[in-house]
């Protein structure tokens, strides 16, 4: 028997939405501090050399020279100090949001159509991870009960490792059908951190139970109505 867990929409979302918005802020950061910026301080050092005259002789002077060379002709509102500040921060912003963004990229390229898979004999993945049922010495579920995630430990010919279970970012219900396959080949002193977990019957009612429970109700309405039709 084959069970597959793929790797969740929602989650591979994320790191979409992240990589664009961070990729787009630092190419927004990018250009403020490589031309948006710079094209500022050329404004700003020209006004500078202007200091000398008059206020009503440097606003001429100045409309004179942005005409010229094509500019709008508006007041620079920053001393070019501010501005090379301003530029060296749009650098830091833009590196910021490179190391952010394109590790995310790299994770959703990666976990695009990644998957788990469980067959009769042990579990698998898209990513060339091989593990037999028989060469797991431990199973640690410290931090399922509580974030989803279980570790198994396998030794193999390249010694120790460990297959993580990640209920979050893999679909659950087929992840847990292989945590149960693995645990029923486990001795209960292999398995710490947290207890077994229960076998699918015993979480999931069965179709003739529920119908059987569907039934009932639909007894229990009649009877109900009979006997308010008798008061």
């Amino acid at each position: 028997m084959t069970v597959r867990a793929n790797f969740q929409k929602n989650y591979l979302m994320r790191y979409l939405i992240l990589a664009g918005v961070c990729l787009f802020l630092a190419a927004w950061f990018a250009y403020d501090g490589f031309i948006g910026y710079p094209r500022q301080l050329t404004y700003a050092r020209e006004y500078g050399q202007l200091a000398d005259l008059e206020p009503p002789e440097r606003q001429a002077k100045w409309k004179e020279i942005s005409a010229e060379r094509g500019w709008s002709g508006a007041t620079p509102e920053k001393e070019p100090a501010e501005i090379e500040d301003d530029i060296k921060g749009q650098y830091v912003w833009a590196f910021l949001n490179l190391v952010v963004g394109v590790p995310a990229l790299l994770l959703y390229l990666r976990s695009r159509g990644s998957w788990v898979e469980a067959t009769d004999t042990g579990l698998k993945t898209s990513w060339g991870q091989t593990v037999d049922f028989s060469k797991v010495t431990k199973l640690n579920k410290k931090k399922w009960s509580d974030k989803g995630i279980a570790k198994a430990s396998y030794s193999d010919r390249h010694g120790q490792k460990v297959f993580v279970f990640d209920d979050f970012k893999y679909e659950r219900e087929p992840l847990g059908r292989m945590l149960r396959e693995l645990e029923s080949q486990l001795t209960p002193e292999q398995i710490v951190g947290g207890p077994p977990e229960k076998p699918a019957a015993e979480t999931e009612p069965s179709a003739d139970a529920a119908n059987d429970t569907e039934v009932g109700q639909a007894a229990r309405s009649e009877a109900e109505q009979a006997e308010q039709a008798k008061g």
